[in-house]
């Protein structure tokens, strides 16, 4: 074949055609076209790119004769450029595909399968849930029982556990130290940060209530738990009317069944000490914080008791002041009033001798009970014993210890009267003689009286003994007075000892008259 012009288009079978776009649209086989992808109608037209035709070409004429067949079953002829020789070689004229390539379609999985697989890992994710939270991993913690621990206890297994733990302590009288109740309650979940509050058992204390009025200690101690509660009152410089003690002390632990003292301040004032002994009165006024001096003066009021007061009872006073005591004398109206000997003390009764001019004979001791054994002379010669056996007038000499000074006690006294100091009538051996002896002594309660002529005794009696013996009871004494003697000597004695001293004679010579053996005793064995 002859070359042609090279504007113009050659036809060429598809072995011989240059290299083109790989992606370039060729013609199709039989084959090939019937497994090409079918794509809807569409006019080509409106596929096909614009494409400039050179104003060169030679148009073609639809009734040149020319055979068109080729150059329609060419894809790239354009009647519009068609040469006038259609076997002529044109440049092959590279244009975008208008056939669009579908993606390869995938295989889609039915809509239940999809339910399927939701449905299954949502009960995966909900079982994770679920063990995460059974196993407290997230949503809080379970409150464990901490009821009954002790606080320690329950403390450490709170706190192993995260919680935050507070502590509130009730007032009781069991289960101290002990949980007695738990908020959240036990077995609840709750976030660990919100805490916990255990409530613990403590011991009752008394609380503060010094400064407090009256009713508002006694109530204060009432709602600490008390139930038995004792009011007294004591002097004091502090406000009238306030608690000034409180026993069991401030702090210290008490059950409800104890009874609590509460001691409430009131004025000093001067106690009702009238009619106590000077020893009774001075306790009195040291309970109360108070001091005391004593007078003795001469009254008819009983001995060493108490008969004024300064100031006097009620007195309003500050603490530490000395109220002034008179007190009727302790020492015997006289040297004779013998049951006044035991009212007075030892030392007093010294000094009480020795203003009336009775000097020391004899003194010692009973060695098995100490007290007193002494003698004294007055300056018209009577003669008194201080003495456990006022029945005798036996004594040993010698000792000259002032043992009633020295506080030896009194167990006897024994008075033997002077010529001069012999009472009116006193020297009567009969009845008007004792009763004149009974009132110089201060004595009476006669009881018995016996004589020389119906005396009975172990012994026989001398021919010329001569008396009158009587005894009597006072007061838990037992008093005797003898007037009388043997032959020409005589004498008047007066005596008298705790009635217990004489309890355990055996009067069984005596025909048991107590009388009689006094008689005996103090005629013919002292």
């Amino acid at each position: 074949m002859d070359e042609k012009n090279d504007d113009r288009t050659v036809r060429m079978s598809p072995d011989d055609l240059p290299s083109v776009d790989p992606g370039a649209t060729r013609l199709m086989d039989d084959a090939t076209r019937a497994d090409a992808t079918h794509v809807a109608p569409r006019r080509m037209a409106d596929r096909l790119p614009s494409i400039d035709t050179p104003s060169d070409l030679p148009r073609i004429d639809d009734t040149s004769g020319r055979d068109g067949i080729d150059a329609l079953s060419d894809p790239y002829f354009s009647p519009a450029a068609a040469p006038e020789d259609l076997t002529a070689a044109r440049p092959v004229v590279t244009i975008e595909s208008p056939v669009e390539s579908l993606p390869e379609r995938k295989r889609r999985m039915p809509r239940w399968g999809i339910a399927l697989l939701v449905v299954l890992a949502l009960a995966v994710a909900g079982g994770i849930a679920y063990l995460t939270y059974a196993n407290e991993l997230w949503g809080g913690k379970t409150v464990p029982a901490v009821v009954g621990l002790t606080e320690e206890e329950a403390r450490a297994e709170l706190e192993a556990l995260g919680f935050q733990v507070e502590v509130e302590y009730r007032s009781g009288d069991e289960n101290i130290g002990m949980v007695l109740d738990c908020t959240p309650d036990e077995g609840l979940r709750t976030d660990p940060a919100a805490g916990v509050t255990l409530v613990v058992g403590a011991e009752r204390t008394i609380p503060d209530v010094i400064g407090m009025t009256e009713d508002a200690a006694t109530q204060a101690l009432y709602d600490a738990g008390a139930t038995d509660v004792l009011v007294k009152t004591s002097n004091s410089d502090e406000e009238a009317g306030t608690a000034i003690e409180v026993s069991p002390g401030v702090g210290e632990p008490f059950v409800s069944g104890d009874q609590i003292t509460l001691v409430i301040a009131q004025p000093y004032k001067v106690p009702d000490v009238k009619g106590l002994t000077a020893d009774e009165a001075l306790a009195a006024l040291e309970e109360q914080g108070l001091k005391g001096e004593v007078s003795y003066v001469d009254s008819d009021a009983k001995k060493n008791t108490v008969v004024a007061a300064d100031p006097g009872e009620g007195t309003e006073v500050a603490g530490g002041t000395t109220v002034k005591l008179s007190v009727s004398s302790p020492n015997p109206s006289s040297p004779t009033s013998l049951a006044e000997y035991f009212e007075a003390t030892p030392e007093q009764l010294a000094e009480y001798l020795a203003d009336e001019g009775f000097s020391l004979v004899y003194g010692g001791v009973y060695v098995h009970n100490g007290n007193a054994h002494a003698v004294y002379k007055g300056s018209s010669g009577d003669l008194l014993h201080i003495t456990d056996d006022p029945e005798t007038s036996h004594y040993e000499g010698g000792s000259k210890g002032d043992v009633l000074a020295e506080g030896a006690g009194v167990g006897g006294v024994r008075y033997a009267f002077s010529s001069d100091t012999l009472p009116s009538g006193g020297g009567r051996e009969n009845e008007e003689g004792v009763r004149a002896v009974m009132a110089a002594c201060g004595l009476e309660g006669l009881k018995d009286t016996c004589t020389a002529e119906d005396v009975v005794m172990p012994e026989e009696l001398p021919e010329d003994a001569h008396f009158i013996c009587a005894v009597g009871e006072q007061g838990g004494y037992t008093w005797a007075v003898r007037i009388g003697g043997v032959g020409d000597s005589t004498g008047v004695v007066a005596m008298i000892a705790p009635t217990s001293h004489f309890s355990g004679v055996d009067l069984s010579d005596f025909d048991g008259k107590l009388c009689d053996y006094i008689a005996y005793i103090d005629l013919f064995t002292g």
